[in-house]
């Protein structure tokens, strides 16, 4: 479990963390995502993949992991995420000859590996994401239950 609690809901949120197909957009708003993906994905901090969503140079930022094939976070969602970040939300990845994939993401082709991971984490309770958010990840309300806490 890597630090979450023995909780069913605790369980189930994790399955859908590492088994969707869409990038994960969790509701977290004591934390407990946060450190579990820091515990799962150590490279985070060893290669400076945390990243707040109103990081300057939010698209060089990504560049790193994208190309290396490592997790990357990005925190601080409120109820939109930069229009910049859709084509990688919607895996918008072409391929050129037998291994070579590329992303492209504010006018720049990014290489892409398919190791690549994305999480994305709100410390809001209760927000409102757009449809079109909602459409593109998987959302996932890691809020602490009272079985979680027992």
């Amino acid at each position: 479990m890597e630090g979450l609690p023995s909780d069913d809901l605790s369980i189930q949120n994790a399955i859908m963390v590492t088994s969707s197909d869409r990038y994960p957009l969790l509701i977290d708003p004591q934390g407990q995502a946060r450190k579990w993906i820091l515990k799962k994905e150590v490279e985070l901090e060893q290669f400076k993949c945390i990243l707040s969503i109103n990081h300057p140079n939010l698209k060089d930022a990504v560049k790193l992991p994208l190309q290396e094939g490592y997790a990357c976070l990005i925190e601080n969602i409120e109820n939109e995420v930069d229009p910049m970040l859709d084509p990688l939300l919607e895996k918008q990845i072409t391929r050129r000859g037998r291994s070579s994939m590329f992303i492209k993401i504010a006018e720049t082709e990014m290489d892409y590996d398919p190791k690549f991971r994305l999480y994305m984490t709100s410390r809001m309770a209760n927000p409102l994401f757009s449809p079109e958010l909602a459409a593109k990840t998987t959302i996932i309300d890691f809020t602490v239950t009272q079985t979680g806490l027992e």
